[in-house]
């Protein structure tokens, strides 16, 4: 059994990348189970296996603690971690060849807390595991924009230390243009720099120093890679597959392995 946890800011699409790619695993005949861990989310594009909510809600914690909806978000997922046990059981009992777990909206109030590493950690256990952090494609205008986002998703990684896979979605909504461009970034980050060089001026005077220290970082620090995706047009599923079996089993295809390594 494999985890792929998606993670993201707020309106990068992690839940509608939850269901696109569960939908393609089951098109390639995979036992697939979705676990939402969202205690906040009034409706889903899928039908969740396993739901936090089951156990607890930022309703019933706005109730019981007479806090503001802030104030019951962090503290409906700081106690989510009191029902990990009952969500782990729930996910062995689907026998899944994929467990696609879907994170918060407020991704800082998962990641960056201890709790949702905490979560990760013991919802996965000893099964590999991926991380997925989503840039919602349509934001990124400049490549100081991208550049930023790349960097607020190795501190992802580092708080929650699992290989991570950065996943560009809803690339239906670029322009040609915009889309040509983020698929060179893409292809070769390193272009991202090139780019800061030639149309920030303001942002490498004041930051040429960083950048240098950037790129210095990206070379050093592993990441499994990044793929454009759509979820309305299936865009990119095939590469992100691909990506994740690189990560999980060396590029192996899910069903070369034996039984007993798979469940």
């Amino acid at each position: 059994m494999y985890f792929v946890f998606v993670l993201g800011p707020a309106g990068s699409g992690k839940s509608y990348l939850t269901y696109s790619l569960a939908n393609w695993l089951i098109e390639r005949r995979m036992e697939v189970g979705i676990v939402n861990l969202d205690p906040a989310v009034s409706w889903l594009p899928y039908a969740p296996d396993v739901d936090i909510r089951d156990y607890i809600t930022v309703d019933e914690v706005i109730r019981k603690y007479n806090l503001g909806p802030n104030g019951a978000l962090i503290a409906a997922i700081d106690l989510s971690i009191n029902f990990v046990e009952n969500l782990r059981n729930e996910v062995d009992e689907l026998k899944a060849n994929y467990v696609i777990v879907d994170t918060p909206g407020q991704m800082e109030l998962f990641a960056f807390r201890s709790a949702g590493p905490a979560i990760m950690s013991s919802l996965a256990l000893s099964d590999k595991s991926v991380a997925l952090f989503l840039i919602e494609s349509t934001i990124l205008t400049k490549p100081s924009t991208f550049l930023s986002l790349i960097m607020l998703a190795l501190a992802a990684s580092i708080a929650h230390k699992l290989p991570q896979i950065i996943t560009i979605t809803k690339t239906d909504l670029l322009p040609k243009e915009r889309h040509d461009e983020v698929i060179r970034w893409i292809e070769d980050p390193m272009e991202i720099f090139k780019d800061i060089r030639r149309e920030d001026a303001v942002f490498v005077t004041q930051y040429s120093d960083v950048i240098t220290a950037f790129e210095d970082i990206m070379a050093r620090l592993s990441i499994g890679g990044f793929v454009a995706t759509s979820s309305i047009t299936g865009q990119g599923m095939d590469e992100l597959y691909a990506l994740i079996q690189q990560v999980l089993i060396g590029g192996e295809d899910f069903y070369t392995e034996e039984p007993s390594e798979i469940l």
